[in-house]
């Protein structure tokens, strides 16, 4: 079973068993009582990222249970009532300590390996220290832009397409790097 379907059992309007029925020409979860018209959807969560620069360097962070050499960009979910700039300052914020200034939006970015859906920004961090959420980050390290490496999946290709507008063209590094 897959996570959609182990959301529900049952029907969180009415409280009848959900099943697999045709709804819009598509398999979904839907209440099996006649006078519901309750649908599981599975719509993708939206995710806010932010490429956090710093002078000519990138902040990257490390977030708790991921392996000792994979560091990525500050993201987080993007709560009811604000805007996704607000969501995303809001996010460096708790994860960086420090406030910052959104710049642009990179892009927006499926990221079916976790229905979610990436809503990426460039943003200006403001002076001072990095002071990391350590409920949820471990580590970070600041890249010089010129050596940013885009990765093949999530965020990576908002790197990607960051380092574009910079005149830098790369390609994503594999994730299954050979130790030497």
């Amino acid at each position: 079973m897959s996570a959609a379907e182990t959301r529900h059992m049952y029907c969180p309007i009415c409280a009848t068993p959900l099943s697999k029925q045709q709804v819009n020409g598509e398999n979904r979860r839907a209440c099996t009582n006649p006078s519901c018209d309750y649908v599981e959807w599975n719509n993708p969560t939206p995710v806010l990222a932010a490429i956090a620069q710093t002078g000519d360097n990138v902040v990257l962070v490390q977030a708790r249970g991921w392996p000792k050499d994979w560091f990525g960009l500050v993201t987080g979910f993007h709560e009811s009532g604000e805007t996704a700039e607000e969501g995303v300052a809001r996010e460096v914020k708790e994860e960086l300590g420090l406030g910052c200034q959104v710049e642009s939006l990179v892009g927006v970015y499926s990221f079916f390996q976790l229905n979610q859906v990436i809503i990426a920004y460039h943003v200006l961090l403001d002076k001072g220290d990095v002071t990391l959420d350590k409920t949820e980050l471990v580590n970070y390290k600041k890249i010089p832009i010129e050596k940013l490496q885009p990765w093949p999946s999530g965020t990576g290709k908002a790197v990607q397409d960051w380092l574009k507008t910079k005149g830098i063209e790369k390609e994503p590094v594999s994730f299954l790097r050979t130790k030497k």
